[in-house]
């Protein structure tokens, strides 16, 4: 699979997710808020078992605890800033208004 493939597998897999997201919060009648919440501890708590399986020992994960953190928090602040730019840029296409 080549970079292009993996960038698409990645987009889909993010619309996926968000459509998941809104389906099975609004099924609920949970208010959006509390499926970000979940969505945002599903993808910490999946990450947490790639590292703790990518460690392959208890002594190698507690080890990596900070930089994996520290990677991680970088990651969601980028990718934060990002959307949240793409918002303000877009916000009556998104929002609608």
């Amino acid at each position: 699979m080549n970079n292009q493939d993996y960038d698409q597998e990645f987009w889909q897999l993010i619309d996926q997710f968000i459509q998941f997201a809104n389906e099975k919060g609004q099924a609920s009648g949970a208010p959006p808020h509390v499926a970000g919440a979940a969505l945002m501890f599903a993808a910490s708590r999946f990450n947490a078992f790639l590292l703790a399986r990518n460690a392959g020992t208890v002594e190698k994960f507690a080890a990596n605890r900070d930089e994996a953190l520290a990677y991680f928090r970088q990651q969601f602040d980028k990718m934060m800033a990002e959307n949240v730019n793409d918002y303000e840029q877009n916000f009556d296409k998104y929002i609608g208004q």
